[in-house]
């Protein structure tokens, strides 16, 4: 079942990509690789999240205008990766989540930047978001996808809402969602930089 928006949880937990995990209360520098190397940050004390255990690096970076600008809210903790592909297909996805025990929900908000920084007319821009879900009970099948509209921009104020697309889903039939992976494309497949993700909501 989609869920267009984090309001649409019950009891959802926001995991933030911080500099210092709020469960394992290990630092990540800014700027940081949080994958490819031996990395899991804690849902809570009984699930944790491995950032692409395949596919392209990811770091954790700051969402402003100089560090990583694109419009989640000032001061954000993200997650970018390079897109390696302009098609938006799961075995290409640029940023994979692995929960070490399955949830029953969870999303994100998905933005882009572009390669030239000056780039004006890349903002404002149509931005589809999607996300692919593996259910526990089948988890090589990448068939269910989840898919939101937004638009590109700069960082936000805090508060303020939010134009980026928000991706989400709850598994239903007791089943249990194992791990997500995120992409986005522009109208025409036109070209972006790198792919971020900022918190995720999340159904234990």
């Amino acid at each position: 079942m989609q869920l267009p928006s984090p309001a649409h949880f019950t009891a959802g937990i926001e995991k933030r990509w911080d500099e210092v995990d709020p469960i394992t209360q290990t630092f990540v520098a800014p700027n940081a690789f949080v994958s490819g190397v031996p990395w899991r940050y804690g849902l809570d004390d009984t699930v944790q999240i491995t950032v692409n255990e395949t596919g392209p690096r990811v770091r954790r970076r700051d969402c402003s205008d100089t560090d990583f600008d694109c419009n989640f809210w000032l001061g954000d903790a993200v997650l970018v990766a390079a897109d390696p592909s302009p098609d938006t297909d799961p075995l290409q996805a640029p940023i994979r989540l692995k929960f070490s025990t399955g949830v029953r929900a969870v999303g994100g908000w998905v933005g882009v930047c572009p390669r030239d920084p000056f780039d004006a007319p890349f903002f404002d821009q149509p931005l589809f978001a999607v996300m692919w879900v593996a259910l526990a009970s089948d988890p090589q099948d990448w068939q269910l996808v989840i898919n939101a509209d937004g638009r590109t921009g700069h960082v936000c104020a805090p508060a303020k809402p939010l134009v980026a697309p928000f991706v989400g889903a709850r598994a239903t039939g007791g089943d249990r969602i194992v791990e997500v992976r995120f992409d986005a494309a522009l109208i025409g497949n036109r070209r972006y930089d790198k792919l971020a993700l900022s918190e995720l909501t999340v159904e234990r």
